[in-house]
């Protein structure tokens, strides 16, 4: 099948945008269907990490690869910038918990030597121990526990309430284990069993307080802090390590950049400055290089110390907040595009990424098919939790999206036709107040909400989508008989309708349009000269396919002059153009038609026309061979044609465009 490109895709098809999953039934060609294309797996924004790695495999330093996903940025250093002075400075939100242990570290089963831990409270050292130790909080109190002490004693009375717990590690210790009864959902350690493993800094247990994201009541923070930048990039755990060494590169100079940018927002205000889950970045403490080795990871870290993407603006230099995401299925996103509280930065724009689709990406094109009926009673049955409205319209006609450049449509308005009413998704309710979008994201609660209620279907599993294939022709209902060769004429690109939502299905055709979709079905050839037909000037859109046309002995004219291209096309003529275009192939077939004779120009086309199926007539007994063709019917004509490779002669070469039938 021949695939428009791109941005062609998005000016004649509905845009939306990913992750899908199969459909509950393959659907023939004689039900009407509807394709989700997607590309992209996270936000879009920024780098695409996937992207970064087709760019160095093809020989991008990684200079050039940030240079692309962060415009107009250049390379800085944190020394620059007085929020980084002291650099020896990065605090990591781990979780918010009851109790926490740290033990003596084992790796492959084997206890680690030189183990000792120092117990502070607000800094003022208490007590150390050589093995495991549990705290726990509770009624605004510390009791921190050495559990192989003789006694149990609590090392820790009430002189430490409301106090800031401390582990460290001194002597020639070199990591600090937090195991049960932590559990990290975001941290884990295959080879020991262990919930996380970290290296340099302190741990640093915060009492609660909900206003700096500490929990409440008997809770606290697990804060890994006073890391170096290369500290905490060491434990960024983002990207194989094995990857190619300037997307390394790339990802460790994003990910401290993304780190330096959220200090400066929070200007210092908390305890800690990022979390360590994938609401900032991934932070796996020293897991990564434990478990998998360090690779090109460490080396990236190395080599590109202190560096920090930057912007310049009329208020001086500031570190870009470098977002990045697995994938952006080809196109990179704007931050409005995907966020409702998204700001546009210079730096962050909505391009073409045609390296997102390397062979390593498994997430750079899905597609999955639904039928319009379940489509149709999905979003019947959907009703809106946030403002109660239902999204009946009855059978769905057309959906119409107004997407941005990067395809996405969480905050693109979205109107859908029904053969009942049109139901216009342009608002949202949060509390009492009315807001703008998010449009896209009730669209894909409604078809996830459906799918998830029928046996079989898997659902769409993010509102990450890129294309919506349905024609946003709304004079073509999924029910008429014409909808699937209208549609498959669309993607195809053979035609473009009498407007971008008009197809114009009961207009009559003129022959210069059913010279034009002839020649577009054939592949769009250069002709070999020009027509020579006098009413067919220079620079006519049908032209080309005219003259096309009559050096392949398609037609010979209306007279030896003249084409007649604005008078309109009748189904005889139609049915020998067709017949022409197959390489005359001969018929015998017998029909029933009246009004077709033996002996007329159109005879053995018409024969030919009923014996592939092409065509039925106006009725079992007519086929009107002198009545104007309409344009739903040459489209109806030219699908059926496109589906039977045997209707043409022996020796002439199929169009490209033939439907795959497989």
């Amino acid at each position: 099948m021949i695939r428009l490109p791109l941005r062609r895709l998005f000016s004649t098809l509905v845009v939306v945008s990913l992750v899908f999953s199969a459909s509950p039934a393959a659907a023939d060609d004689t039900e009407p269907t509807i394709t989700f294309f997607g590309g992209g797996f996270g936000h879009g924004i920024g780098m695409s990490q996937y992207g970064a790695l087709g760019r160095a495999e093809a020989g991008d330093l990684y200079e050039e690869i940030l240079a692309f996903y962060y415009d107009g940025t250049t390379i800085g250093s944190t020394s620059d910038f007085a929020a980084f002075d002291p650099v020896d400075d990065v605090n990591v939100h781990i979780s918010t918990r009851s109790s926490v242990s740290v033990s003596q570290p084992i790796l492959d089963g084997v206890p680690q030597a030189g183990w000792e831990v120092e117990l502070a409270a607000d800094g003022v050292p208490f007590a150390t121990a050589t093995s495991n130790v549990v705290a726990s909080y509770s009624g605004g109190t510390w009791s921190a526990i050495v559990r192989d002490s003789a006694d149990g004693t609590e090392l820790c009375d009430a002189s430490c309430e409301g106090a800031v717990l401390t582990f460290e590690v001194i002597a020639d210790g070199t990591h600090v284990v937090l195991e049960d009864p932590i559990s990290f959902d975001n941290i884990g350690n295959p080879t020991n069993g262990a919930s996380g493993w970290f290296a340099g800094g302190k741990i640093e247990l915060h009492p609660a307080a909900p206003n700096i994201g500490c929990g409440s009541g008997d809770q606290f923070c697990v804060i890994h802090g006073d890391l170096t930048f290369e500290e905490y990039l060491y434990g960024i755990a983002e990207i194989p390590v094995s990857w190619h060494e300037e997307a390394q590169k790339a990802q460790a100079v994003a990910a401290r950049s993304y780190a330096a940018s959220r200090i400066v927002a929070r200007e210092r205000q908390k305890p800690w400055d990022v979390l360590s889950t994938t609401a900032d970045q991934y932070y796996a403490g020293q897991v990564k290089m434990l478990t998998e080795g360090c690779g090109n990871w460490c080396p990236a870290v190395e080599s590109t110390a202190g560096e920090v993407a930057v912007y310049t603006h009329e208020d001086g230099d500031t570190v870009a907040e470098t977002f990045y995401s697995a994938s952006n299925g080809g196109y990179t996103a704007e931050p409005p595009d995907v966020w409702a509280s998204g700001t546009t930065r210079s730096y962050l724009l909505a391009n073409p990424d045609p390296f997102d689709g390397n062979e390593a990406n498994p997430y750079a094109a899905r597609e999955y098919t639904y039928t319009v009926a379940d489509v149709s009673r999905w979003l019947n049955n959907y009703v809106d939790p946030i403002t109660g409205d239902q999204l009946h319209v009855g059978n769905l006609r057309a959906i119409d999206i107004d997407a941005p450049p990067s395809g996405r449509v969480s905050f693109a308005p979205v109107t859908l036709v029904g053969s009942e009413k049109t139901a216009v998704l342009e608002d949202f309710y949060s509390g009492n107040t009315l807001r703008e979008g998010p449009y896209g994201f009730r669209l894909y609660a409604a078809l996830k909400a459906g799918c998830e209620g029928d046996a079989g279907c898997t659902p769409l599993r993010s509102t990450n989508f890129s294309v919506l294939e349905f024609i946003s022709f709304t004079d073509v209902a999924f029910d008429d008989y014409f909808y699937v060769p209208v549609r498959w004429m669309a993607i195809e690109g053979l035609t473009t309708g009498v407007s971008p939502n008009l197809f114009g299905a009961d207009q009559t055709n003129t022959r210069g349009q059913l010279a034009t979709f002839l020649w577009r079905f054939a592949g769009e050839p250069n002709p070999a000269a020009p027509s020579g037909f006098d009413d067919v000037p220079e620079g006519a859109y049908f032209e080309d396919p005219v003259a096309w046309m009559k050096a392949l002995g398609i037609t010979t004219g209306t007279s030896a002059t003249e084409f007649s291209p604005d008078d309109t096309v009748t189904r005889g003529e139609a049915a020998t153009f067709l017949w022409r275009f197959a390489g005359e192939p001969s018929s015998a077939q017998q029909h029933e038609f009246t009004d077709v004779p033996e002996s007329r120009y159109f005879t053995e086309a018409v024969r030919w026309m009923v014996e592939f199926g092409i065509t039925t007539g106006t009725s079992p007994t007519t086929f009107a061979p002198d009545g104007p063709l309409k344009r739903a019917q040459i489209a109806t004509f030219v699908w059926r044609l496109a589906g039977q490779p045997d209707a043409f002669a022996d020796g002439i070469e199929l169009p490209l465009a033939m439907r795959d039938l497989s």
